[in-house]
């Protein structure tokens, strides 16, 4: 997995793993026959989603599923990125709160330097 995945990225991954399950889901009927298309589907959606979030073991589960019949009706590329992507979210920082200080000022309207040392 990559470190540094931009938000870019990340929303391309998503919309190429559920437009390649659309696709393999609408050519059940022809995939059944062992189309070769549904076959370079799987590579090219693994090398592209490689390259975008980089490799994660949950995508090898994507090309042994399809194996099983009537499996190709999940959508397996989009649960695929979900389950790659869930540790990639900006982690939740506590940021201490901001203290205003103003600047103060002695009696005899001398002020002070950065360090409270009257002037």
């Amino acid at each position: 997995m990559k470190a540094n995945v931009s938000r870019k990225n990340l929303i391309a991954a998503y919309a190429i793993a559920i437009c390649a399950d659309l696709i393999q889901i609408s050519l059940v009927p022809l995939l059944s026959f062992d189309f070769p298309l549904d076959g370079f589907i799987d590579v090219a959606v693994c090398v592209i989603l490689s390259w975008l979030i980089g490799f994660h073991v949950a995508f090898l589960p994507s090309f042994f599923i399809k194996l099983i019949p009537l499996v190709e009706i999940a959508p397996t590329w989009t649960i695929a990125v979900l389950i790659a992507s869930r540790r990639l979210r900006a982690p939740v920082v506590d940021v201490p709160p901001v203290v205003d200080v103003q600047a103060s000022v002695s009696p005899e309207g001398q002020g002070s330097d950065r360090r409270g040392n009257v002037k």
